[in-house]
C-alpha cells in the first residue's frame, strides 16, 4: 500500500514555519524564532504519517511530537512517536491523539514562555495564535539559548557595556559606548562631591573623618549592587512583580537593617580600636546602618520605578543606586560628625 501518492498529498504534511515578521511586535521583542511544527491532518492514518516523515526527513530536534490539526489548521491534539509507530497502519490520528495539549500563545514574552514550558515538563510545545491555529513550535534548547542571551545582555547593561560588545568590535565604537555611561555616572558623582563640599569645615576640624568616608560609601555601594542584582534578575524571571513589590521591599529592608547592624557594629568597633574614640565608632556605625538601609531601599525602588516607566531596569539602575548610596553615605557620616563636633565629642 502506498501511503503518499501525490505531491499535493505530501504538501498537507509539510512543516509550517512561523516567521517573526508575521507575528505581533511583542513577540519580536523576545528575539526567538519558532521552530518548524510538524502538523498532520486528523483524518490521516498512522502509515501515512510515518511515510510522510520518511519523505520529509525533518530535523531531529523538530520531531518530538506530531501536532494534529483540523481543516482550519486549528490544533486539536498531539501524537507521540511511540504511539505512532506502535499503532495499526490504518488507525486514524484522531483516534491516537491526546486532546489535552499544553500550548504557548504566540504573543507570550520570553519569561512567560520559559514559565509555561518549565511547568509543563515537556521538551517542546506547540505555539498557537488567538484563533487556536498552529503557527509553530518551541523546544527547550531554543528557550535556554534565548535566556542565556538575555542574561548576558542584562549583565552588560548593569555594567554600562553595549550588548554587542566583543573582542572584534571596532575600538572607537566600543570606547564611545562605554564613555557615554561614564559621563552620565560622572554627572551623578558631582552630586556626591557637592555633599562632601558642604561639610568642608567639618572635615577641616576632624580630618580623621575623611579616612572613613570611602568605607561608608563603598559598603553602601556593594550592598546596593547585591540588592539590585537580585531584583533585576527576579524581575526578568517574573518572580518580582508590582503585586508582590511591597513584600519584596519589606524583605530587602529587613536584610539591609540586619546587615547594617552587623557591619555597623564591626566597623564602629574597628574605628574605636584604631583611633580610641568612642564617638567616632558610634558615628561610623550609625552612618553604616543608615546607608545600608538606603542601599536596600534604592536597590528595590529604582528598578521597579524604571520598569513602571517602561525603561529596562538593567540599563540604568546601577547609576542611580550608586548615586543614592554615595550621597546618603556621605551625608549621614559627615552630618553625624558635624553634630558630634557641636556637642564636643570630637
Amino acid at each position: 500500500m502506498i501511503a503518499i501518492r501525490t505531491t499535493a498529498e505530501l504538501d498537507a504534511f509539510r512543516p509550517f514555519v512561523a516567521r517573526m515578521s508575521d507575528l505581533p511586535v511583542e513577540t519580536n521583542d523576545t528575539r526567538l524564532s519558532y521552530a518548524p511544527a510538524l502538523r498532520f491532518p486528523q483524518h490521516a492514518t498512522a502509515q501515512q504519517a510515518i511515510e510522510a516523515l520518511r519523505q520529509l526527513q525533518p530535523d531531529a530536534h523538530s520531531v518530538y511530537y506530531l501536532f494534529v490539526t483540523d481543516a482550519k489548521d486549528r490544533l486539536v491534539g498531539v501524537v507521540g512517536l511511540r504511539e505512532l509507530v506502535t499503532a495499526a497502519p490504518e488507525t486514524r490520528l484522531v483516534k491516537l491523539m491526546d486532546r489535552h495539549v499544553q500550548t504557548l500563545p504566540h504573543d507570550a514574552d520570553l519569561d512567560a514562555q520559559v514559565d509555561i514550558l518549565t511547568d509543563s515538563g515537556l521538551p517542546a510545545l506547540p505555539v498557537i495564535d488567538d484563533d487556536g491555529r498552529l503557527v509553530g513550535a518551541i523546544d527547550a534548547s531554543d528557550l535556554i539559548a534565548a535566556v542565556e542571551e538575555e542574561a548576558t545582555e542584562d549583565m552588560y547593561r548593569l555594567a554600562g557595556v553595549n550588548k554587542d560588545e566583543e573582542i572584534e568590535r571596532p575600538l572607537a565604537r566600543a570606547a564611545w559606548d562605554r564613555a557615554f555611561w561614564l559621563m552620565i555616572n560622572m554627572a551623578t558623582a558631582f552630586l556626591a562631591a557637592w555633599v562632601v563640599s558642604s561639610f568642608e569645615n567639618v572635615i577641616a576640624q576632624a580630618a580623621i573623618l575623611a579616612a572613613f568616608m570611602p568605607v561608608v560609601a563603598g559598603q553602601g555601594g556593594n550592598a546596593g549592587t547585591q540588592t539590585l542584582t537580585f531584583i533585576v534578575r527576579s524581575l526578568a524571571l517574573g518572580e518580582v512583580t508590582f503585586t508582590n513589590a511591597r513584600h519584596t521591599l519589606a524583605r530587602e529592608l529587613l536584610i539591609g537593617i540586619s546587615n547594617g547592624l552587623i557591619i555597623g557594629l564591626l566597623v564602629g568597633g574597628l574605628g574605636y580600636a584604631w583611633q580610641g574614640s568612642l564617638a567616632l565608632g558610634v558615628i561610623v556605625g550609625f552612618a553604616m546602618l543608615g546607608n545600608l538601609f538606603m542601599a536596600a531601599l534604592a536597590g528595590v525602588l529604582v528598578p521597579l520605578t524604571l520598569k513602571a516607566l517602561r525603561i529596562d531596569p538593567a540599563l540604568a539602575s546601577s547609576i542611580f543606586v550608586t548615586t543614592v548610596t554615595d550621597v546618603c553615605g556621605f551625608f549621614f557620616f559627615l552630618g553625624l560628625g558635624a553634630m558630634a563636633l557641636q556637642m564636643g565629642y570630637l
